[in-house]
Formats: structure tokens, sequence, C-alpha cells
């Protein structure tokens, strides 16, 4: 009985991670249920990245170990897989039997003595170093033994082509991530990149720099769905990342919708695109507090005023004070909630800060709150 137990939990253990596999390397689709070993590695693994860094003072040793976490949870992973892979044949081995270990002088043969010689064989066959002390005897054993060996295979080339597809997204995010500059020495605001962008106030200049932008974002709504450990990938640059560069280029996109001859074009396409894609990253989570919160700040009425006046001094012709107002609330409303979300659950840096910064001695940028 207790045999039997061994091989059907030795089964589950192989074919969840097996489809744990596919689920995280192959599909496009994948599927965010709580038990995939490695969903649970990387929830228990951030929610110890958090809890640390709450501890740790603003500097570049707390950002390096925020960094720390994608590339040393892509390797737990593959040490999570492995093991439940090697475990689950195991307890297949020690519970059907069919092997068998060499005598010392090969005047004879013996099986194997317990669950620990059961699981050093499925290492062997595993990871198909064939020391040859171990031989499965028997047609099951036999086809078994090929079974875990493919599987072994298998894992290796699954993550051997994961690697370069999840490097290259990153690669290609930051790239085009750098891009995004007002030529100022500060915090990039969204009022301060629409005046960069049309420095003359000429509206058809504005739109042609929001266009390239939107396959930006349609690349990270394919990637960042199809390989979630890249949302845990943080940039290179200190007071640079891709959550807080979604929301600035969300804010720019909404300050042409209230200037003529810039609304309904290619910011509009944008900004629906970057909607579409905070709501997948944040679909089934609790936004009811950054709701209230944000409700209420509207109702102060505050930063519209600034932002206005300072498009109409640089030249913009805009829509109506109060209908313009009302049009960039509601539709800010559309993803401001999940913008804050994800900034405080990724820890990423309130603000988005230009290239030629110089940055504090401690090479460290301080975070303040995002515009409005």
């Amino acid at each position: 009985m207790i045999h039997v137990l061994a091989v059907i939990i030795g089964v589950v253990a192989v074919v969840s991670v097996v489809a744990d596999m596919i689920n995280t390397l192959v599909t496009t689709q994948t599927s965010n249920w709580k038990w995939w070993l490695s969903r649970r590695l990387a929830l228990l693994t951030w929610k110890f990245v958090r809890t640390v860094s709450c501890r740790m003072a603003d500097g570049p040793l707390k950002e390096g170990f925020q960094a720390s976490l994608a590339p040393v949870l892509v390797l737990m992973m593959l040490a999570g897989w492995v093991a439940q892979q090697i475990l689950g044949f195991g307890l297949i081995w020690w519970g059907i039997g069919g092997v068998q270990v060499l005598a010392d002088e090969g005047s004879g043969v013996s099986g194997l003595d317990g669950l620990l010689d059961s699981v050093y064989y499925s290492g062997v066959v595993f990871f198909t170093v064939g020391f040859g002390e171990v031989v499965p005897s028997g047609t099951i054993p036999r086809f078994g033994a090929l079974v875990e060996a493919f599987s072994g295979v298998l894992t290796t080339a699954l993550v051997i082509g994961y690697l370069p597809a999840l490097y290259g997204a990153f690669s290609e995010r930051e790239r085009k991530l750098m891009t995004l500059d007002d030529g100022s020495d500060a915090r990039i605001t969204p009022t301060n990149l629409v005046c960069a962008w049309a420095p003359d106030g000429s509206a058809s200049e504005l739109i042609s720099h929001f266009e390239p932008w939107e396959d930006w974002v349609a690349g990270i709504l394919v990637t960042h769905t199809s390989f979630p450990m890249l949302r845990l990938f943080r940039s290179q640059h200190t007071g640079q990342n891709w959550v807080t560069a979604l929301g600035l280029l969300a804010d720019a996109s909404l300050h042409c919708e209230i200037i003529e001859g810039a609304n309904n074009r290619a910011p509009y396409f944008l900004f629906r695109r970057i909607v579409q894609l905070f709501r997948d990253l944040t679909e089934g989570a609790d936004l009811s507090e950054y709701r209230q919160k944000l409700d209420a700040m509207y109702e102060d009425g505050e930063g519209f005023a600034g932002l206005h006046q300072q498009l109409v001094d640089h030249g913009f012709d805009l829509l109506p004070y109060e209908e313009g107002r009302q049009i960039l609330v509601g539709m800010r409303r559309e993803f401001d909630a999940e913008l804050e979300y994800l900034i405080d659950e990724l820890l990423a840096p309130r603000g988005f800060w230009g290239h030629a910064l110089q940055e504090q001695a401690d090479g460290f940028m301080p975070s303040v709150p995002t515009d409005g």
C-alpha cells in the first residue's frame, strides 16, 4: 500500500512540474494558478525581498538587492523543477522496484535498499550520468528510465531556449527606454516631455513622437504576459523603470487629448494600449484602496491648473479649461489605480529621471511622488 501511494505521489509530482514548465516556458497564454511551483517560488521570494527592502535604507545596496531577485529566481525555478522531477521519479522507482544494484565485484545483483537509493538512481538517470552500477531490469523500468532521461534533456532544452528569449525581451524593453528623455538633467514630468517633443508648440510634431512608443507598449503587452518573470527585471539605470515609464507616457498622451490638433490621434491609441496592458498586469488585484485615494486627490482639483498654464505658455492651443480638466481626469481614471498598484507591488521608483542626471554621491536617486 505504501509503495502504491509512493507511485501515485511520484506521478503527480512529475506531471505537475512538467505542466508548470510548459505553462512557464512554452505557452503564450500562461495560467496564474497559485499552486504552480514557479509561482509559489516567485511569490515567497518576492515577499521576502519586500520585507527585507522595507528594513533597508535607501541607497545602491537596496537597489542592488532588489535587482538581484529576478536572475536568482530564474535559477531557483530551474533548481526547483529539477529537484521535483528527481524526487518524483525517485518515488516511482521506489514504488515499482525493478532496479538492480550491481555488486562491487560483479558477482551478483541486489535491489535498491530504500528511498534514498531510489532518489540517487533517479538523479543518475535524469542527468544521464550513467555510472553503470545501478541498472533497470524489466521492460517497464527500462522504458521508465528512457522517459526520465528524456525529461531531463527536455528540461535543459526548454531552459536554454527560454533564457535568450527572456533576456532578449528585456534588452529590447530597456533599449527603447533609453530614448525616453526630455533633454533636462532632472526628473521627467509628462508636461515637460510634451513641451520637449514639440518645442515650437506644433501639434503635428508632437504626434510623431508618440507613434514609435505604441510599438514598444505592444511589445511589452506580449512579452510581459507571455514571460511574467520579466516584470521583476529592473532597469540597469537608477531612477528608470518600465512601469513608471508607462505612467509617464500615459500622462503625456492625456496632455495631447486637451491640445487642439493632437487629440484622437497617435497619442490616443498609445493610451489605449497602455490601459490594456495595465489591466492585464493587474487582473484579479484589489485596487479599491488606490481608487479611494486617487478620487480624493481629484476632488481637490490640484495639479491641472499648473499643467494647463504651462501648456498655454508653451504655445499650444488647448480645449476650454473645464472641458479639458474633465477629459483628463476621466481618462486618467482608466489606469491610475493600476499604475499605483504596480508601482507599490514591484517597488518601482516614483518618477522617471533623465540620462544626463548627475547622481548623488552614493549613486542613488531618491523617489518622489509621480505627477497627478
